[in-house]
């Protein structure tokens, strides 16, 4: 749940919680590791609940390529998924280009970028930079609802 956006909506210029489409496959995947992600469930196994969150914000100090690069070439490591190695190679890249992106020409990495603006998928401000259609947010997931 950690690379994709909290409700599975397309990545993308998400605008419109009733207007985004749903995801299909990866299209919901940012590749980031997201603010936070979730899951749990009853202890007594006769209520039959359970429950699982992620979020749509991806902040730089989240990131972790050395952990993506692990997860993708120390066979120990990788996961047993089939498309396991493929994903976290495209995380690596994707956190990589994402630290370029926020750097700033003085050289500080601040910031991130969202798929639901303030948390309900909102129209952002006009102009609002965007990285792989995700918008630029100087504090992403501080508004979220």
């Amino acid at each position: 749940y950690a690379l994709f956006d909290k409700y599975f909506k397309k990545i993308g210029n998400c605008v419109g919680a009733n207007t985004c489409p749903a995801g299909t496959g990866k299209d919901s995947m940012h590749y980031l590791l997201s603010w936070y992600y979730a899951w749990g469930g009853a202890t007594d196994t006769s209520a039959a609940w359970s429950w699982r969150i992620g979020s749509s914000h991806a902040h730089f100090g989240y990131q972790n390529p050395f952990a993506a690069w692990a997860l993708t070439n120390v066979p120990e490591l990788r996961p047993k998924s089939p498309t396991a190695a493929d994903d976290w190679a495209k995380s690596l890249e994707r956190q990589l280009e994402f630290y370029q992106w926020l750097q700033s020409a003085d050289g500080a990495i601040a910031g991130g970028a969202t798929n639901s603006w303030e948390g309900s998928y909102a129209q952002p401000p006009a102009g609002t930079p965007t990285f792989y259609g995700m918008f630029y947010d100087e504090h992403p997931v501080y508004p979220d609802p």
